[in-house]
């Protein structure tokens, strides 16, 4: 890395290139870096006291009008601020990694936190966050209008009493939707930055003057479109107050250059997100400052900002061209741009915090793959946003690069150049895999070539796609695994929800194989009612207004995303633990139906003592190593991968059975699809599963994404990519993760990086793999960081579909990182 040095003014270098480019930090970017680097996450309670006075005003108020009035009267009183060398300005609380609090979600977690159940926010053990005596007072005394009001309130009221049961049993977790905001999408941010938000306010209007409101259903369209023009006109507003504050700012300023700076920022406040851009440096503060007010609207993980590059490319070009900006200039926007991302936050209960450690909010931008006609998309934005990822190095944004045939080789070594770093960025992603996935759910070529990634993996036609196409329930299928070998009983909690004949009465594997399929559909069909009750009361009580806004065609429909004003809509639960099952299925195969080395009531003994008895004869020791010796997913074995693959095609297709709550209501689509973003949800999942038939033992983390069991690929990474490409990534349209270490002595030998970019084209190419991520740094550097964190503040690593620094993150997960197999060119 290059950047300036305080004392000399001379560049240092120490050596980090960019496609062959050296790349630098600004001496306004290092500073400001650093900065941010200092501040502890803290809970702020202004925008809870403001949502909690606006919601005690207008409680005979329709649900979409008290939500603009809401957010209106929190961007009215909120403080601002603009930190001393920022280009782009907006903050989401009061300091700037400041978390401001969603109390009409939820609240009584909040106060359990608080009160030390089961630990408070600032002593967690990973995504701590501080809080003042003050504002504790605060929070605790808001609290109180909220209780039996909120979303978790309204949802477990009306919770079918069995559903929930299976829920409680740990078969899956989707207790997070209820605590906070959706998101999982893209929004028309395009559409701002070109035409700015004045044009939705004109098509509301339109629709507003064209409804029959004697019509009933006619009528129910007008609060969620006047709704509309609450939310632009509270935006603009909000802008112009940080206009009014680098005017104020200007004029006491002594330095000149600043000045320049702050009466630019000003004049741009004044004009976007309302106006079109002018610039690009207008059109990424469109972008930003829109993506912010989501944020504090609504919390919803993966809001993210679509193809940056090839959008915003008209922009960038034409100020090139014109001389209105340098190729400098721009890096540093787009750096300023990155540590506005990177101070977005929020907090979720510890428990919810376990599924996505490391202080998300899983904002992605995509850049590269093709346009409709096959054409490639990469261009010089492509490259200077891989610079900035390289420079700034932090978990946020996530960065996603969609990789097709035609892609050339310089911006895969440009990508690995940033993957070396550690961080795991960019993550890569086949439009070989992806475009026909979408394709094949009813998406048009046109915008299934024009998806961009939300979240971890999920695939996302921009600015015309509901909520969540990942991001519902996770399903545990260890813990629906080990309910299947027990007959329909859940040992933890001795719950029977289903009779099964399970392992100890299936006289063949078929017969046990089929069990399991029963018992996979019934909780699926579970957690189906469990996410459908969700669904209905985030349409009846939070309605999502201001992210419909912006979604096509919910304005012309008069709509919500939640009614069905979107053109397109599905969801998907994530599988965690895929691995475990055929890896459970063949060890069950081999070691009980044809070696018969093993009777059932041996393996359920050894299950039941999580393999920890060693008065049996063979020991429990002994049966886990007989276990752990059947064939395993990911070494390229037949016999394995053909049961994972039948499995998970089962699985698949069981999910996409069921339909939403928008089916048949406007959108395309309205059905299920399967996803594989786990997340780091393997580490909390794992620990509510006993023993496993694969030889894994109780509590401990299941295998993450499509990634093999850690440890278990032993015969090379492309052994492992061959078993993932085997799975039937053409019905994955809700995403498909794959998790490798690499060694980073791989690439730093002559000829290393060339061997990547071959094992890369030949697993998304050929083989028609559907996505990959990678960890480059060595066990010894993190258990060096696990011992002193304060010498590691801002290394990163990649844990699921994301990055995150590594010292903040839970033990638990930390270890489980380590743990992953790393393997070596």
């Amino acid at each position: 890395m290059r950047f300036v040095d305080e004392v000399t003014g001379k560049f240092v270098d120490t050596g980090i290139t960019v496609g062959g480019k050296k790349i630098y930090r600004s001496k306004r970017i290092e500073e400001l870096r650093n900065y941010l680097l200092g501040f502890e996450p803290v809970l702020c309670p202004q925008r809870m006291e403001a949502y909690t006075q606006s919601y005690q005003e207008t409680e005979e108020q329709p649900v979409c009008i008290r939500r603009a009035l809401a957010f209106k009267k929190t961007v009215e009183t909120m403080t601002i601020m603009i930190l001393d060398h920022e280009l782009l300005v907006g903050n989401l609380a009061s300091s700037p990694r400041g978390v401001p609090l969603f109390p009409e979600f939820s609240v009584n977690w909040l106060i359990e936190e608080l009160d030390g159940n089961p630990v408070r926010p600032p002593d967690r053990p990973g995504d701590s966050f501080d809080i003042s005596a003050e504002d504790e007072k605060k929070v605790r005394e808001l609290t109180e209008y909220w209780k039996g009001r909120t979303h978790e309130d309204r949802c477990l009221a009306r919770m079918p009493e069995e559903a929930w049961k299976a829920h409680e049993q740990g078969a899956f977790s989707s207790y997070w939707l209820m605590t906070g905001g959706e998101g999982h999408l893209t929004v028309g941010l395009k559409r701002v930055a070109y035409e700015g938000l004045e044009s939705f306010r004109k098509q509301a209007e339109e629709k507003i003057a064209s409804l029959d409101l004697q019509d009933r259903e006619e009528s129910q369209k007008l609060y969620f479109l006047q709704s509309v023009l609450i939310y632009i006109e509270a935006i603009v507003n909000f802008a112009h107050r940080y206009a009014a504050l680098a005017r104020e700012k200007a004029e006491k300023t002594q330095d000149e250059q600043r000045k320049k700076e702050l009466l630019l920022i000003a004049d741009i406040c004044e004009r976007v997100p309302e106006k079109p851009a002018r610039s690009f440096h207008e059109a990424l503060h469109a972008y930003w400052f829109t993506n912010l007010c989501l944020e504090l609207e609504n919390n919803g993980f993966a809001v993210s900002l679509g193809r940056m590059d090839k959008n915003l490319y008209p922009f960038y070009k034409k100020d090139i061209e014109s001389g209105v900006l340098t190729e400098e200039d721009a890096n540093e926007l787009l750096s300023s741009f990155f540590l506005k991302i990177f101070q977005l936050n929020r907090i979720q209960n510890w428990d919810s915090t376990q599924y996505f450690g490391g202080y998300q909010t899983f904002q992605n931008i995509t850049i590269g793959g093709q346009d409709e006609n096959g054409a490639d998309c990469t261009n010089d934005l492509t490259f200077r946003l891989l610079e900035t990822q390289a420079k700034i190095n932090l978990h946020q944004p996530s960065l996603s690069l969609r990789y097709h045939d035609r892609m050339g080789n310089k911006v895969l070594m440009a990508a690995i150049d940033c993957i070396q770093l550690g961080g795991g960025q960019p993550a890569i992603y086949s439009d070989e895999s992806y475009i026909p996935a979408l394709v094949n759910r009813g998406i048009s070529l046109e915008d299934a070539s024009d998806y961009s990634i939300v979240g971890c993996a999920e695939a996302i036609v921009e600015g015309k796609q509901g909520n969540r196409p990942s991001g519902s329930a996770f399903v545990n299928l260890g813990k629906i695994m080990e309910i299947a070998v027990n007959g329909g009983t859940d040992p933890a909690t001795g719950t029977r929800l289903i009779s099964q004949k399970g392992l100890l009465k299936s006289k063949t594997f078929e017969e046990f194989y089929e069990d399991f399929k029963e018992v996979f559909a019934y909780y699926t069909k579970q957690q189906m009612i469990v996410d459908t009750f969700h669904d209905v009361a985030t349409e009846e009580g939070i309605a999502d207004p201001l992210v419909s806004m912006l979604v096509e065609d919910c304005i012309g429909r008069g709509k919500t995303i939640k009614q069905g004003g979107a053109k397109y809509d599905f969801l998907a639960p994530q599988f965690v633990g895929v691995a475990n099952i055929g890896n459970s299925l063949a060890a069950i195969k081999k070691v009980i139906f044809e070696e018969k080395s093993l009777t059932k009531d041996q393996l359920l003994h050894a299950l039941k003592t999580n393999f920890e008895d060693e008065t049996t004869n063979p020991t429990g020791k002994e049966i886990n190593k007989m276990l752990s010796e059947a064939p395993k997913y990911g070494n390229d074995e037949d016999y394995v991968d053909s049961l994972m693959t039948a499995s998970f095609r089962f699985m698949c297709d069981e999910v996409c059975k069921y339909k939403t709550t928008r089916y048949g209501r406007g959108p395309i689509g309205g059905v299920w699809q399967p996803s594989v973003s786990s997340v780091s949800s393997n580490v909390p999942h794992g620990m509510k599963v006993g023993a496993l038939p694969d030889g894994r033992y109780a509590n401990s983390p299941l295998a993450d994404t499509t990634s093999p069991m850690h440890g278990t690929d032993r015969n090379g990474p492309t052994a492992a990519l061959k078993s993932v490409s085997k799975l039937p990534s053409m019905l994955v349209a809700g995403g498909q993760l794959l998790n490798m270490r690499l060694n980073p002595t791989s690439i730093q030998k002559e000829g290393g990086k060339e061997k990547l970019v071959y094992m890369l084209r030949t697993f998304l190419g050929d083989l028609k793999g559907m996505h990959i991520q990678f960890n480059m740094i060595n066990s010894e550097t993190l258990r060096d960081a696990q011992q002193h964190p304060d010498e590691y503040k801002d290394l990163m690593v990649r844990v699921a579909g994301y990055s995150a620094l590594f010292t903040p993150l839970d033990p638990e997960l930390q270890n489980d990182i380590i743990a992953r197999t790393e393997h070596v060119l």
